[in-house]
């Protein structure tokens, strides 16, 4: 024999397994979609860090502060964007993919001022991309309703 006991053997086999469990569910979890309320909740967030961020940079004179604060709002933007089209997909729902539209959008007028093509004393397309996340968010207060019917409809 190899000098362990047999039920050693068996401890590290079940801890090994339990182990890959564990891994498992972690996974799961990074990997699970937001529900619709939840994503409604992070894009409304994001709305008001957005709006607040654009009242911060139109008194500022900081390049590197603007920089980085647009980087953090198209890293937020982005993970939305992916969290919508993936719920769209999955649940084939237009509306949800109308919202990742939306968002592909604020990104698409984020994106200027972090590449350098728009100045910081430009914030037209900032205020561009305020006006297309304030639509997304409509669309998903709409989709919310409308689960709230269906619902509703449901329990009848």
């Amino acid at each position: 024999m190899n000098g362990l006991p047999i039920v050693y053997e068996y401890l590290i086999y079940a801890a090994v397994i339990v182990a890959g469990i564990v891994v498992l569910l972690l996974l799961r979890r990074v990997g699970k979609l937001p529900t619709h309320r939840k994503l409604c909740e992070q894009m409304q967030a994001h709305l008001q860090n957005m709006e607040q961020t654009a009242e911060a940079l139109r008194g500022s004179d900081a390049r590197l502060r603007f920089f980085k604060a647009v980087s953090k709002l198209l890293y937020t933007t982005d993970k939305l964007a992916h969290a919508a089209s993936a719920l769209a997909r999955k649940e084939r729902d237009t509306d949800i993919d109308n919202v990742s539209v939306l968002l592909e959008k604020t990104r698409n007028g984020l994106a200027p001022y972090k590449y350098g093509k728009r100045q910081q004393d430009d914030l037209s397309g900032f205020e561009q991309a305020l006006g297309d996340l304030r639509a997304a968010v409509s669309v998903m207060d709409n989709v919310i309703a409308r689960d709230e019917q269906l619902r509703a409809r449901r329990a009848k």
